[in-house]
């Protein structure tokens, strides 16, 4: 199993802590392309770790929010839209389309 290291922007991190949101999307590429199930994510700068317990492969970001639902990606945001302008802050439609998108679906450790 391996450990990846990562980083969230608030009010994600905390959610996420907090075990709000359950899952984290990200393009399906580099080290969120090569996870497995039973892999850990640990935050960069705090330490936490969380357990990857499941993987699903979307071709776009409004697909992951459609089918994993806005509360478990993005607890807060009402509408699809809304989530995928979220993700327009951080990677284009271009890179999207080249690379697809993961949810990781995580637990954090006990």
């Amino acid at each position: 199993m391996n450990t990846i290291f990562f980083n969230v922007q608030e009010p994600y991190k905390s959610q996420i802590l907090s075990g709000q949101k359950t899952v984290e999307g990200r393009l399906n590429k580099g080290k969120f392309g090569a996870l497995k199930i039973g892999d850990y994510l640990q935050f960069e700068e705090s330490g936490e770790k969380l357990k990857v317990v499941n993987l699903t492969s979307y071709t776009s970001f409004q697909s992951m929010l459609e089918n994993e639902g806005l509360k478990h990606v993005l607890p807060g945001v009402r509408e699809v839209e809304q989530g995928v302008a979220v993700y327009r802050k951080f990677y284009s439609i271009e890179q999207e389309k080249e690379f697809g998108v993961i949810a990781i679906e995580m637990k954090k450790e006990e």
